[in-house]
């Protein structure tokens, strides 16, 4: 399984390199505010633990999971009031809408989490099972 590993930190590199396009005006719409911001501290933390993911530290894996439930769910009330949204990579959403706004769940953030966290669960075992 040691090829799922360095899968999921290849696509976690790849999701952390598409937000900082994102974040340099190289892809899309440049970014202004506070969502610049967000979303370059979130491609820098991708980024960094892409890195330590390769090198097969637990802490790459752990920013890992930290990445993908940033981006797991945004808000955007009907007011206009306070909104929070991270779009850090590829992004497939089920928007869900309500009367006081909608919610969006990022279902690419989902699955990467889970395998992530199957990740994290089966190096736990192997580290119990040694000890």
């Amino acid at each position: 399984m040691q090829e799922f590993d360095k899968w999921l930190a290849r696509v976690l590199l790849l999701n952390s390199a598409l937000a900082l396009g994102v974040c340099l005006g190289l892809l899309g719409e440049p970014l202004a505010g506070s969502a610049l911001y967000w979303v370059f501290g979130a491609a820098l933390l991708g980024f960094l633990s892409a890195v330590l993911s390769l090198k097969r530290w637990r802490a790459g894996l752990w920013g890992g999971g930290l990445y993908y439930a940033l981006q797991l769910a945004s808000y955007y009330p009907a007011d206009g009031s306070w909104q929070f949204s991270v779009k850090a990579g590829v992004s497939i959403g089920l928007v869900l809408q309500f009367p006081s706004g909608v919610l969006v769940l990022n279902m690419v953030a989902l699955a990467l989490l889970a395998a992530t966290c199957v990740v994290l669960a089966r190096q736990r075992r192997r580290v119990i099972r040694t000890s």
